[in-house]
């Protein structure tokens, strides 16, 4: 079993109070930002309740055969729920399919648990189906839903789970983990600045292509600022990277633009490795003008989520960084 993450232990503590008091709730809503472990936390719970050895024991034990089967991937007690592709709803038909599932005897008379992720991204019918179960739910059943947008969940399904509500741990904390998780040499604290203080996202970063990326963003952009690229030179070599993770690079930038304008400080700045680069490109823009690209950038990342032609929605932002930022003698 992973071990347990330290901004996790006040949660874990808490529920083994309540298994030892006999007071397990059925569902749990596992709810904050994304990047802060929900997802493991609400695995390992599983596996703990499932284990063998009972949760009591404070944590799953790794050896018995429920702990086996779950490392396995293989355990008959415990289902995972979300959406059968990328960007798309989690159907009534699902939700239907693990509602029966729990209402089946345990092929080890215990537990059976439900993972349900991100469980935001019911319909409205699979979000019906499943409060039926949450008014009645079978015996030693347990639904565990992990949400990053609790607001987007009916309010009937909130009010009959137990909420857990997962906040990013304190620097120090997440700064200590982190360094513990990557190599020596990289600048943990930006690395979870850029993460707004996820740790498992600041770690994901770091093991990923993410930084070398936003180099390849940065200097695209400037050469663009200079007359130096072509629009759609720059928005497929952007596309191969990725629109929405493009967007995002660019929306964060313009926003500490925004913010060294405003006089919050250099304190306030997320991306201090590229400030004075950011700052030279922002030096013969108004601030009005920063807010209004800000909005359109942002407005490009909804519609990434759409139907519009990526190669279109690019090369109209590239259009406008142009206009916004093009080097003026």
């Amino acid at each position: 079993m992973n071990a347990l993450l330290p901004w996790h232990r006040p949660h874990w503590e808490n529920l083994i109070k309540r298994v030892r008091a006999g007071k397990l709730p059925h569902a749990l809503l596992l709810s904050g930002p994304a990047g802060i472990g929900k997802n493991r936390f609400a695995a390992q719970w599983a596996q703990t309740v499932l284990c063998e050895t009972g949760a009591a024991q404070g944590q799953a034990c790794g050896r018995c055969r429920s702990c086996m089967l779950y490392a396995a991937e293989s355990h008959p007690d415990l289902r995972r729920l979300s959406p059968l592709e990328p960007g798309k709803v989690i159907g009534v038909d699902q939700v239907r399919e693990v509602s029966h599932y729990l209402s089946q005897t345990s092929q080890y008379g215990g537990h059976k648990a439900v993972i349900i992720s991100p469980a935001e991204q019911m319909n409205i019918n699979a979000a019906n189906s499943l409060l039926k179960t949450l008014e009645e739910p079978p015996a030693w059943s347990l639904i565990l839903l992990v949400t990053a947008s609790p607001g987007r969940l009916p309010a009937t399904i909130l009010s009959r789970c137990q909420r857990l509500d997962f906040t990013v741990p304190g620097a120090e904390e997440a700064t200590q983990w982190l360094e513990g998780q990557v190599a020596p040499g990289l600048d943990v604290e930006l690395i979870l600045a850029l993460a707004e203080g996820a740790p498992l996202r600041a770690l994901e970063l770091a093991e990923s292509t993410a930084l070398t990326e936003r180099a390849q963003i940065m200097q695209a952009l400037e050469s663009l600022s200079q007359g130096d690229a072509s629009v759609s030179g720059v928005a497929e070599q952007f596309l191969k990277i990725g629109a929405r993770q493009t967007l995002y690079w660019m929306y964060n930038w313009v926003a500490d633009m925004i913010r060294h304008f405003s006089g919050c400080g250099e304190r306030s700045i997320v991306n201090r490795d590229l400030s004075e680069r950011l700052m030279r490109l922002a030096q013969h823009v108004e601030l009005h003008g920063l807010h209004s690209y800000s909005q359109q950038v942002c407005e490009a990342l909804h519609m990434t989520e759409g139907q519009m032609n990526p190669l279109l929605l690019m090369e109209n932002v590239l259009m406008a960084w142009q206009d916004t930022f093009l080097a003026r003698d």
